[in-house]
Formats: C-alpha cells, sequence, structure tokens
C-alpha cells in the first residue's frame, strides 16, 4: 500500500542512515578525541582546532540527515494513514444494516476504531522503519570502525 511513495521511502532511508552514520562517527570522534590530552603542547591547539571543524560538520550534516529523515517518512506515513482509513471506511459501509446494531459496534466504537487502527499501522510502517535503518547503519558502520 505503500509503494507510490517509493520515492519518500528513498530519502527518508538516505536521511536515516545519514543520521545513522552521524552517530556512529560522533562517537568514534569523541572516543579519538581523548589522545589528543596526551600530545604536547604545541599540537593540542591544532588537533582540538580539527576536532571542533569535525564537530560542527557532523552537526550540520545531524541536521540535514534528520530533516531529511523524519520529513519523509512523515509524508509516507501520513499517505499511508489516508490509505488505510479509506479502505476500512469503504468497507465499513458494506456492512450489513444489523451489524451496527450490535454494542461492539456503535459509531463511537467504529471511530476509535478506525483512528487508533490506522495510525498504528503508519506508526509499525514509518516510524519503525526510520529507527531501523537508522540503527542498522549506525551498528554496521561502529564495526567496521572498531577494527
Amino acid at each position: 500500500m505503500n509503494a507510490p511513495e517509493w520515492k519518500q521511502a528513498l530519502l527518508g532511508c538516505l536521511g536515516a542512515a545519514g543520521s545513522g552514520t552521524v552517530l556512529s562517527l560522533h562517537a568514534y570522534c569523541l572516543g579519538t578525541i581523548i589522545s589528543v590530552y596526551f600530545e604536547d603542547k604545541s599540537t593540542i591547539k591544532s588537533k582540538i582546532r580539527f576536532y571542533c571543524f569535525i564537530f560542527l560538520s557532523l552537526g550540520v550534516i545531524s541536521f540535514i540527515a534528520n530533516l531529511c529523515q523524519h520529513y519523509n517518512f512523515a509524508i509516507m506515513g501520513e499517505r499511508l494513514t489516508k490509505r488505510v482509513l479509506e479502505k476500512m471506511l469503504g468497507k465499513l459501509l458494506t456492512f450489513e444494516i444489523g451489524w451496527f446494531d450490535e454494542d461492539d459496534n456503535t459509531s463511537a466504537a467504529i471511530c476509535a476504531r478506525l483512528a487508533t487502527e490506522a495510525y498504528t499501522v503508519r506508526s509499525l510502517i514509518a516510524e519503525r522503519m526510520s529507527l531501523l535503518v537508522q540503527v542498522s547503519f549506525s551498528a554496521s558502520l561502529l564495526l567496521h570502525l572498531d577494527y
């Protein structure tokens, strides 16, 4: 059902990959910056300046990657929610009149189910997919940086 938003999914995955990469690189740089304090005083200033530029660039890249990730996955999730709600409501309108007379199928119960189930689908697809891609890239990069 999410096939029409393949461009948003691709851009969101690229943003999530960038965000996961930035997290790993930040951890790596933070670990290597400790070694600077064991240098002599003449090289400490230049190396600290270098790491300041690294962290500044990681911050800018992180901002752009998170913006790309969350914007595209939000668009994808909202359009999926709209499609799910339309299909569910279309299916509900085909039921017999007697089905609506049951206590479990009042208009309030149906509205509550429509609201919660459609947003649950969005949460499972858009938000979890984003987190899964981000963590996968972060973990794989950390494994490669370790060796």
